[in-house]
């Protein structure tokens, strides 16, 4: 395993890339948006719980309500998460999303030098180099599926004591799960090491009996972040949260605004994380549409990477066009919306796309769209 290392000056600044962008693309591609399926962002297809919608609808009509500020602890949305996850209020840090928890984090800890599993979600590598932090980069091989090397990895932390490590789990853009296990002996040697680690779980809710979230709470130098948006698909009310031991959390909450998250945004949190009905149906939902979707496109040539979340990677064939060039022709033939992987470190070489799990009919629609796309094509793998 060879284990990269990169000074902020020599590395290149890449844009922030992200899934999503229905609008940008309907006025670049001259395609009306309400024509468009979005592939790009993983966000659960069932949209937001019911229980969730009404209360917002409830509370956007209460004038008083609307003439407050939001509760500057977010006690019953922490109280909520609490329950759920039986650990400590106290340990519950609320922001706008786990992007800003990302930057919080990385002010919070102020390392020197962070050891990044790669492939990442770009916006670690950005606010990293924002701090002024050296990035060691441990990449994460398509040979062995983007499965972590827990070996390798402890190897690594052991030689470089690495102040921090950022790990995401299950790993985005592959979806492939570090199992639990694995995951409590990385975190061992970490103690020892008094090495922070952060663990992005942000698509844990569809794997839930692997999350680190209770050992978070009793550990002095472990962060797991969270996504309360994406897998109860309402990501326009931008909710995320952080859990680590009380203290920690403290020093989190310090670096973030005042009032990070509406009212409104909240009080629908809370709605969804109790909403446990619409979690059992996602679970199953998903896992059977992934299974079905990655057969299909599977059919079509690509490599397709075995995943535990709610997206799956796709590795064109090398005879095919590249990635953004399939992105291209989806969109214009078929209105599909599907992540060129280019912006990833680790799959510039535009031989990468992911597609994020929807509804039958929709996932159907991909599955014949890229197939006319790639016909044609000799399938090299």
């Amino acid at each position: 395993m060879t284990v990269r290392m990169s000074a902020r000056r020599s590395e290149r600044a890449l844009p922030p890339v992200h899934g999503g962008d229905v609008d940008e693309v309907a006025r670049t591609f001259g395609v009306p948006a309400d024509r468009l399926i979005d592939f790009s962002a993983n966000i659960n297809p069932l949209g937001p719980p019911r229980r969730a919608l009404m209360r917002l609808a409830r509370e956007a009509t209460d004038r008083s309500g609307l003439t407050r500020y939001p509760d500057p602890g977010y006690a019953e949305l922490r109280q909520a998460l609490a329950a759920a996850f039986r650990v400590a209020a106290a340990g519950v840090t609320i922001a706008n999303g786990s992007v800003a928890l990302i930057g919080a984090v990385t002010r919070t800890i102020a390392p020197r030098e962070c050891l990044l599993a790669t492939p990442a979600f770009a916006e670690y590598a950005r606010a990293l180099r924002a701090s002024g932090c050296r990035v060691r980069r441990f990449p994460l091989e398509a040979a062995r599926e983007f499965a972590l090397d827990s070996d390798a990895l402890i190897e690594a932390l052991t030689k470089y004591r690495p102040p921090m490590c950022v790990l995401i789990n299950p790993h985005n853009p592959s979806g492939a799960l570090i199992p639990r296990p694995q995951m409590l002996r990385v975190l061992d040697r970490a103690r020892r090491l008094k090495t922070w680690l952060v663990i992005d779980e942000a698509f844990m809710d569809y794997v839930p009996a692997e999350t680190l979230v209770a050992e978070a709470v009793r550990s002095e130098r472990l962060v797991v972040l969270r996504s309360l948006t994406k897998f109860y698909g309402m990501p326009a009310l931008r909710v995320g949260y952080a859990v680590s031991s009380p203290s920690v959390a403290a020093r989190i909450a310090a670096q973030l605004p005042p009032w990070p998250v509406t009212s409104l945004a909240a009080s629908a949190a809370v709605e969804a994380v109790q909403d446990k009905q619409y979690a059992r149906r996602t679970l199953v939902s998903v896992a059977d549409q992934r299974r079905w979707l990655s057969r299909a496109l599977g059919a079509t040539g690509v490599t397709v990477y075995p995943s535990a979340a709610n997206f799956l990677l796709l590795r064109l064939p090398a005879t095919a066009p590249t990635s953004t060039r399939v992105r291209a022709r989806l969109i214009s033939d078929s209105g599909v919306i599907v992540r060129d992987c280019r912006g990833f470190d680790g799959l510039s070489n535009g031989r990468f796309i992911r597609v994020a799990v929807r509804q039958r009919d929709e996932n159907e629609r991909l599955a014949r769209a890229l197939g006319s796309v790639l016909e044609g094509v000799t399938h090299v793998r």
